[in-house]
């Protein structure tokens, strides 16, 4: 898979850069500080046969003069033949840089600062004498000192652009992996948040179940458990809260007839809960078929309520106080108290007419849950 050319060091791709730019250049030597490899590295593309030939260099012999010229400030220089303190040489089994005292060539140097160890990084032009660098083959008229003078300007400034857009686009790219990572963070924060809320009010289900048993079990003098398959069943049941003491009884009676013979202890098996019949008895199944037509406009406000009931049953399943902000703490998607008021507010009308339509629902929430009994209050005092 290819990476973007800009998560590397700017000057591993700038040979191709610059020898597109001065199509005649013989040679390109790169001097720079790798933050990755921490070392300085040197790179040298060389014109042989037409063809440019690149190849990584060793520079630990010279490493001083290389750091000298580094700490220099001026931006870009022109050297002469002998102004030069070493060449790069190309012997085949080593390839280093060696002092020298000719050169055929002309050198601009240019200087670019390194933003990692605060020196500069150095980029080596050599050059001919004449304008067949930029592809003026039949000019053999010599380079001028006004024309050096623009071309290193021109040159080390379009280095110099371009180096600066890298460096953004790598900056962008790293600001937008952090904040990718944030979200991916986030996002399995509230996951793992989601799922043990949804633990905690499985728990608090079978609680409630257990404590159905037992007040049954005390009436009927016979002793009723759950076994391991109908606890994980209660602990996904995902209906009417106020249904769930329906659905046990239901159950009981199942099972007393099933077992006849039983005297003491039942187990109840996952298969003999049926959720199916969670919306209770007859009479309430034919309440809400009168009403049919109603609740489909009241859809919102519903799950508004079926939602904070549930969430204030975990609350005081584990002994909280029974606030908007511990409420919205245990819903599915948690949301602040100031949200619960807001959204009470914007449906206070048809919270209005439905608890009038159910008594029989949201008794935590009508019952003991402040920020709705305010809602029932207001409701009161318009009439």
């Amino acid at each position: 898979m290819n990476s973007y050319s800009f998560t590397e060091h700017p000057f591993i791709g700038l040979l191709d850069t610059v020898r597109s730019v001065i199509p005649g250049i013989e040679k390109v030597v790169t001097v720079f500080y790798n933050k990755s490899s921490n070392a300085i590295e040197g790179i040298l593309s060389e014109k042989k046969n037409g063809n440019y030939n690149t190849i990584d260099l060793d520079i630990n012999n010279i490493y001083e003069p290389i750091q000298n010229f580094r700490k220099e400030k001026n931006p870009y220089v022109w050297y002469n033949k002998e102004s030069i303190p070493f060449e790069i040489s190309n012997p085949p089994a080593n390839h280093v840089i060696n002092l020298f005292t000719e050169l055929k060539n002309i050198v601009l140097l240019i200087r670019i600062p390194n933003e990692d160890d605060k020196l500069n990084d150095l980029i080596f032009l050599y050059f001919n004498e004449n304008p067949s660098n930029f592809g003026v083959s039949k000019n053999d008229a010599p380079l001028t000192t006004e024309s050096k003078s623009v071309i290193a300007y021109l040159i080390s400034n379009t280095i110099r652009a371009l180096i600066n857009s890298q460096r953004k686009n790598k900056k962008l790219l790293l600001f937008n992996n952090k904040r990718t990572k944030f979200i991916i963070n986030e996002t399995e924060r509230i996951k793992h948040e989601l799922q043990r809320t949804k633990e905690n009010y499985g728990v608090s289900l079978v609680k409630l179940c257990r404590q159905y048993l037992k007040e049954h079990s005390v009436k009927h003098n016979k002793k009723y458990t759950l076994s391991y398959g109908a606890t994980e069943k209660i602990k996904n049941y995902s209906g009417d809260l106020s249904n769930l003491e329906t659905i046990i009884e239901e159950t009981i009676l199942y099972v007393e007839n099933l077992y006849l013979d039983e005297q003491d202890e039942i187990a109840i098996l996952e298969w003999h809960i049926n959720f199916d019949t969670d919306t209770g008895p007859g009479v309430k199944q034919d309440k809400m078929t009168e009403k049919e037509t109603s609740v489909n406009k009241y859809t919102k406000t519903i799950s508004l309520l079926d939602k904070l009931e549930q969430a204030s049953f975990v609350v005081k399943s584990n002994n909280l106080k029974l606030t908007g902000t511990n409420v919205g703490k245990a819903c599915p998607v948690p949301i602040s108290a100031p949200a619960i008021s807001d959204a009470f507010y914007n449906h206070k009308g048809k919270i209005n007419s439905l608890l009038e339509m159910y008594p029989e629902k949201w008794e935590i929430l009508r019952n003991e849950f402040r920020p709705l009994m305010n809602i029932i209050r207001r409701g009161l005092d318009e009439e």
